[in-house]
């Protein structure tokens, strides 16, 4: 008596894709070395349409620094309000005001802000940390995987801030992913915004 084989269809839940460091590369283009380059652009971009669209000279404060390992972006937009980063951390839908007016160079990704909160994840394995704050609000984003559904488990922890104009954006390099050696000196900000740059040696002082 022959026996066949019984195929049975596993369904796997493409939340899941955030949450590796092989689908972030396919849905950014770069390998994990260069996501700090990806913060960066994107993050700025954001920056800068914020203040186009608020009519504002753009003032963009870029911090760098590995002790601790950590990117920040400030501008002088009017702030992300509350409900789009509610938006962002809802990894159901794809949040982009500015996907379908995306110049040559900016606003191709769409869900640009998804792929950076989950970078930190991926590179860790464990749990992520990115810190938005805007309209006098921190908003503690930490990201996990539910063992189980793989998908995204978020939680965030609200408190005062003293950011009340503008928003203030950081990411938290996880300690792990420190030997990866990632790419930064190649990056340079849009000519159009004013920056401050600075890159913090461990233990040792700003260098502007």
């Amino acid at each position: 008596m022959r026996t066949s084989l019984q195929r049975v269809a596993f369904r796997v839940s493409r939340l899941a894709e955030f949450c590796g460091e092989r689908e972030l590369t396919a849905q950014t283009g770069h390998p994990s070395e260069e996501w700090p380059l990806v913060i960066l652009k994107e993050l700025v971009d954001n920056a800068l349409d914020e203040c186009e669209e608020a009519e504002i000279s753009p003032s963009i404060a870029i911090e760098v620094s590995t002790d601790p390992a950590q990117i920040i972006i400030t501008d002088n937009g009017r702030g992300m309000p509350c409900q789009l980063i509610k938006s962002i951390l809802d990894y159901t839908t794809r949040t982009s005001s500015r996907e379908a007016y995306c110049s040559p160079t900016r606003g191709a990704q769409g869900n640009a802000l998804k792929t950076i909160v989950a970078m930190p994840f991926a590179l860790d394995g464990a749990r992520g940390v990115t810190m938005i704050e805007a309209r006098k609000q921190q908003h503690r984003i930490i990201f996990e995987m539910d063992p189980v559904r793989r998908e995204p488990k978020i939680l965030t922890e609200i408190s005062p801030s003293l950011v009340q104009n503008g928003s203030r954006v950081t990411v938290r390099w996880p300690e792990s992913a420190s030997a990866r050696k990632p790419v930064l000196y190649k990056w340079r900000p849009p000519s159009r915004c004013s920056t401050r740059i600075w890159h913090c040696p461990a233990g040792g002082a700003a260098n502007s």
